[in-house]
């Protein structure tokens, strides 16, 4: 890619709000409990030991930035990833820390 190519700070910043929304470790925990299918606030927040007031919270930022989804079955609202992508994100970047920590050690 050279310096033409390089996108414009306003096609990032979509981009950057995605990663900053997905490096808080709380966030980042409920996507991967989401990951698992379909799953309420109150089983989220008994799982991850949170109040369900801050599973609420965070999944509502979550939803902003379109990385879960909600979907009503009666009284219960179920969260699930809106995509693979999403996961994708966790898997690749997990994948290149991996890596770089068994580059160092060699």
């Amino acid at each position: 890619m050279d310096e033409l190519d390089l996108p414009s700070k306003s096609e990032l910043q979509p981009i950057v709000d995605v990663f900053k929304t997905m490096s808080d470790p709380t966030r980042m925990r409920i996507i991967l409990a989401v990951a698992n299918g379909p799953i309420t606030v109150s089983a989220i927040a008994n799982l991850l030991d949170l109040s369900s007031s801050n599973v609420s919270h965070q999944l509502r930022l979550l939803r902003q930035q379109r990385l879960v989804v909600g979907e009503r079955s009666d009284k219960q609202i179920y969260y699930r990833l809106i995509d693979e992508h999403v996961l994708q994100i966790y898997d690749l970047t997990k994948t290149h820390i991996e890596e770089k920590n068994e580059q160092a050690q060699k």
